[in-house]
């Protein structure tokens, strides 16, 4: 037996978990394994990306990880997933990188904020767009962000979709499950409602003929776009891919939310690495062959996103009044069901982040 356990554990140390976490973690919970088939299903469990012994292990290892430790331990992820340099967008690629997820990983899982926690102790903010380092590992680590929201997009529809409901009922009806969550519904979605201008004409992805599209948040680093439809919008899909999800899809974040004290962290993380790191296929979505599809302005001019007289506008109304009345609705779903503390707490996380940015 304890030739067996060695193996294993100078397996893991090979991958690239260290000496100290393969001995607290690992082989602690080995030792009260009795049988070969058991501990056989442990070693196996810690190849798993996201399983409990995989987040046992990286909980450990990230706890005051030097920057060279912290990219040696994403570099162990990447080879976990067997992610490459630049992802195809084919709907077989994404289905053989959920197979190496664990199928109980949630969008709410603690090892999500301690994982984006590592991108930033491997990389400072300016660091992770930089022309220097890591380049392999931090285009990988970019595109990565697609692969997890995917992952958690597709583990709401299988937990919480049923038959007849769209992909945001099943969001509702997650978060009405779990009302202790951070649903932060007031993040700006103007990133996610890219569209081309022909002089006074907006043409919008899949010929729509109009767009509202929305964003939810969970603790900041977890992102959910949905569209007036109520389908998730998201760059890899297995379930079905659309051109709208390419250009306007969800993307994990690995920035802390901006506060009057943070100004930096999620705009080079998340907002400006797809300039550096998209991958090709989503380039040439975006370019639309000539017709691009770009973001509302920031601003109350002809091509902003706050204002009705924006070449954005819809009916009189900006786009941004659009996505808000899509929030609404959104919201209206959610608190329905909402009784006593949870709905209290569902009213201080509301206070929280869209009037205090707390």
């Amino acid at each position: 037996m304890e030739v067996e356990i060695e193996q294993y554990r100078l397996e893991l140390q090979a991958l690239g978990w260290s000496q100290a976490a393969l001995d607290k973690v690992f082989l602690a919970e080995m030792a009260s394994l009795p049988h070969e088939s058991a501990r056989q299903g442990l070693f196996e469990e810690a190849l798993i990306f996201g399983s409990p012994l995989f987040q046992k292990l990286w909980a450990f290892e990230c706890r005051a990880a030097q920057p060279q430790q912290a990219e040696k331990l994403l570099e162990l992820v990447m080879l976990h997933m067997d992610m490459p340099d630049e992802l195809s967008g084919e709907a077989a690629e994404i289905t053989r990188f959920l197979s190496r997820m664990h199928p109980d990983l949630s969008p709410h899982a603690l090892f999500w904020h301690q994982f984006s926690q590592t991108i930033r102790q491997a990389f400072s903010p300016t660091d992770f767009i930089s022309d220097s380092g890591n380049q392999r590992l931090k285009g990988q680590l970019h595109q990565f962000r697609y692969v997890i929201s995917s992952q958690q997009a597709q583990w709401v529809r299988e937990h919480f979709r049923k038959p007849g409901m769209t992909d945001g009922q099943a969001l509702v009806a997650y978060f009405q499950a779990h009302p202790d969550l951070d649903c932060q519904l007031w993040e700006s979605s103007r990133l996610h409602n890219k569209a081309f201008v022909n002089k006074d004409k907006v043409l919008y992805p899949d010929h729509q003929p109009y767009q509202a599209n929305i964003k939810i948040l969970h603790r900041f680093h977890t992102e959910f776009i949905l569209d007036r439809e109520g389908r998730f919008l998201n760059v890899l899909d297995p379930e079905s891919s659309s051109q709208n999800g390419l250009v306007n899809g969800a993307s994990f974040n690995y920035g802390e939310k901006p506060s009057l004290f943070n100004h930096s962290s999620h705009y080079y993380y998340d907002v400006k690495s797809p300039a550096q790191w998209d991958p090709q296929f989503r380039r040439l979505a975006i370019r639309n062959d000539g017709q691009a599809f770009k973001a509302p302005q920031n601003n109350r001019g002809l091509a902003g996103y706050h204002t009705a007289k924006s070449c954005y506008a819809i009916t009189g109304k900006s786009a941004k009044n659009q996505v808000d009345a899509q929030v609404k609705c959104f919201e209206k779903l959610l608190v329905e069901k909402l009784k006593g503390k949870a709905y209290l707490k569902y009213l201080w996380n509301k206070v929280k982040n869209k009037y205090l940015r707390l």
